[in-house]
């Protein structure tokens, strides 16, 4: 029994270690388009990095993103995220993402045109933040192609 307790007492007090830690990993933020803006740049970063630490405090526990391959849910993304470990590879940054800001709520919408090359389509992007706990914490992510663009 009391080693019961004494497990008890280091989960409760282990917790709002886990949250202080994601304070400190998603760094300082308002609930404006500037921090989401810088957001979604860290979010790019550490999915092609492999920085699931990032990714583990931004991404809510249901997180799910849906593109034209499938319903991804956040197990998926951390994994994909950590098969991106020690990449060096060029990042990919698209301009003209477009936000919007309504109470505790964000949305980041991009439109990314076909690639050159023909190997990816146009794609109409949009996420969806929530600002809780002083942060924005991804909720849901939509990947749309576009045909005819």
């Amino acid at each position: 029994m009391k080693s019961l307790l004494v497990l008890f007492l280091v989960v409760v007090c282990a917790f709002p270690a886990l949250a202080s830690d994601c304070a400190t990993v998603l760094g300082p933020q308002k609930a404006d388009a500037a921090s989401l803006d810088r957001v979604e740049d860290a979010w790019n970063e550490a999915f092609n990095r492999g920085n699931t630490e990032y990714l583990e405090c931004l991404l809510v526990p249901d997180f799910v993103t849906v593109t034209p391959h499938g319903k991804r849910d956040r197990a998926w993304e951390l994994e994909h995220a950590r098969q991106n470990r020690g990449s060096t590879a060029a990042i990919p940054h698209f301009s003209g993402t477009v936000f919007q800001i309504e109470g505790s709520t964000g949305i980041a919408k991009l439109y990314k045109p076909a690639s050159a090359d023909g190997q990816h389509p146009a794609t109409q992007l949009a996420d969806v933040f929530t600002f809780q706990d002083g942060a924005w914490r991804a909720v849901y992510s939509q990947h749309t192609f576009v045909e005819g663009k």
